[in-house]
């Protein structure tokens, strides 16, 4: 079997490597962040691969296993860490917006008591007068104030009541 001598030449020659594709081509990690962008911004991995033009299955090689000689952590575990970090940084500002409702909520009662007792107020806080005019709140929306009170403190969320039969032997002790 002969070997034609063109096609040794053509084997030796330099080849032109496109830009961004061959076998076991290093996806570069500006191209990964993109790719971990588009996720967390709730992106399919499908589209996002799409998006930034590498193939699905690269993506989720990337997703799932990372690359570990390069030390590019996987996706996965990436979005985790974030969604963490998120998650603490949404309960903290949540817990600042409950603390300011309750001392909101807190001034009302407190204004809702002195006007029940025969105090007026004024919404600068000043008492104005005494006296026993009913107030032009209802007593149920003072007891919803308190109720709103006491769940922002972390007091009782839910009515627990059972009603439940007792037995003689249970009566009898």
């Amino acid at each position: 079997m002969t070997v034609n001598p063109i096609s040794l030449e053509n084997l030796k020659a330099p080849k032109q490597k496109r830009e961004g594709y061959g076998h076991r081509y290093t996806i570069p990690p500006e191209k990964i962040d993109m790719l971990f962008n588009l996720v967390a911004d709730g992106d399919s991995l499908k589209l996002a691969a799409k998006k930034i033009g590498l193939c699905y299955t690269t993506a989720k090689k990337y997703f799932d296993e990372g690359d570990k000689k390069r030390g590019i952590k996987p996706l996965k575990v990436r979005l985790e860490l974030f969604q963490e970090k998120i998650s603490e940084k949404l309960n903290s500002i949540a817990e600042e917006q409950r603390l300011d409702r309750l001392t909101s909520v807190s001034k009302s009662v407190k204004l809702m008591e002195e006007k029940m007792f025969g105090k007026e107020v004024s919404k600068d806080g000043i008492i104005m007068m005494e006296g026993g005019e009913f107030p032009e709140f209802d007593f149920k929306d003072y007891e919803r104030m308190i109720k709103l009170q006491m769940y922002l403190m972390g007091g009782v969320k839910s009515k627990d009541s059972e009603t439940k039969m007792l037995t003689a032997e249970e009566i009898s002790g």
